[in-house]
């Protein structure tokens, strides 16, 4: 399955990178898998960034929709079961401040970025198994890719300590990744021929006890409208 990409901006996390230096933060890369690529950073948020976020996102919850990859439209299903908020590129300079950190760690434009949600599951919710990449062979797919061409990698940063569950999965790689507070999981799912990687099905496992808090940034191909 293909879709067309800009190759001069195709994310690849250089093989050597142990730490990326941002312009008012190192980042550490503590884990991370080639194929697919995932990697782990620590360090991307402090904690009173994480804080904050919640604090400004709390007010402002609404349920989580997903995009109807036969429609294209955003619908309210069981499968997802949080709640969520938007905040647009640069749309504070604290959010501003944000969005250039986690461009320099993706290796995309700031431009690049659809802008940065934050999702609240509480006990029991749930993200089951899905993908972030728009089926290219699916309808309800073609409005979103033109809207900066598809999407081709996120990061999902956590906002808090979970007490119990609300691991990130990745069930063809049998990875679970547990929430840390300010560290976050960055992965690819297009390559250079703009083929989409199915081995990048991920979700978030239920949260069993307190409430999960993350953050995430989705990139695209080009330019996002």
């Amino acid at each position: 399955m293909t879709t067309a990409i800009d190759t001069t901006v195709f994310p690849r996390l250089p093989r050597t990178t142990r730490r990326i230096q941002t312009a008012d933060r190192e980042v550490f890369v503590s884990v991370r898998i080639e194929q697919p690529e995932v990697a782990l950073f620590d360090n991307l948020l402090s904690h009173e960034e994480c804080d904050e976020l919640i604090a400004l996102s709390r007010v402002k919850l609404k349920q989580s929709t997903i995009v109807d990859p036969q429609t294209g439209k955003h619908e309210v299903i069981e499968d997802r079961s949080s709640y969520g908020t938007f905040f647009n590129v640069n749309e504070t300079p604290f959010i501003a401040k944000l969005d250039a950190r986690i461009a320099a760690v993706m290796h995309l434009p700031v431009e690049n970025g659809e802008g940065l949600q934050i999702l609240n599951y509480k006990v029991g919710g749930e993200y089951k198994p899905h993908f972030d990449y728009f089926p290219p062979e699916l309808p309800g797919s073609a409005s979103h890719i033109a809207k900066g061409g598809q999407r081709v990698s996120t990061l999902v940063v956590y906002l808090n300590n979970v007490e119990q569950g609300g691991e990130t999965i990745f069930p063809p790689l049998g990875l679970a990744i547990t929430p840390k507070k300010g560290s976050a999981v960055y992965f690819e799912y297009v390559n250079e021929k703009g083929e989409v990687d199915p081995h990048t099905l991920h979700g978030g496992a239920p949260v069993t006890g307190g409430e999960k808090w993350i953050a995430t940034k989705w990139m695209r191909a080009g330019k996002y409208i």
